[in-house]
């Protein structure tokens, strides 16, 4: 057992490299958003899915760890954590893993603060690219620039005299 345990202590270690990465990606992420330097975002992105990627493999490995370690420890199913299986080993092999599932906690939980603070920084940029694009056509009314109330197109709408439709 004490094997499947280093193997599951360098997997979760491995689990927390891939982690660091995707946050620094993450952290460049909201650099290039802020900036404006959206054609950098491509490669930023095929960065993180292969990243993403790895850390599939690594956990696809450790669950099929988490197996062999359950029927030595007598765990099945859902009872087979990190935190049931240091509450049955050794206090040295314990306090290792109790650290390791820290450690992780604390990235996953800022990694997913990062992703929604860019999450929020891409959505004000959209929302201020479209406020800037009404703006440039004029568009009287978006809900209803080209349709009446009644469904059918209107035939006496007001003509735009937004930047481009007005100075073209």
């Amino acid at each position: 057992m004490r094997r499947s345990l280093e193997v599951l202590s360098g997997l979760l270690i491995e689990q927390k490299g891939v982690l660091e990465s995707m946050l620094e990606l993450s952290l460049e992420e909201r650099r290039v958003i802020i900036s404006g330097e959206a054609s950098m975002l491509e490669g930023i992105i095929r960065q993180e899915l292969r990243e993403l990627s790895k850390l599939g493999a690594i956990e696809k490995k450790r669950t099929a760890l988490h197996g062999e370690l359950g029927d030595e420890l007598g765990l099945s199913g859902e009872e087979i954590t990190v935190s049931a299986i240091a509450g049955l080993v050794e206090p040295d092999e314990r306090d290792e893993l109790k650290k390791l599932q820290a450690e992780l906690t604390a990235l996953i939980k800022q990694h997913t603060e990062v992703n929604m603070e860019n999450r929020e920084l891409i959505k004000a940029h959209i929302e201020y690219s479209e406020s800037v694009l009404d703006l440039m056509v004029d568009s009287e009314d978006p809900l209803n620039n080209f349709y009446g109330g009644d469904g059918k197109a209107t035939q006496d709408r007001k003509k735009s005299t937004g930047f481009f439709d007005g100075h073209a």
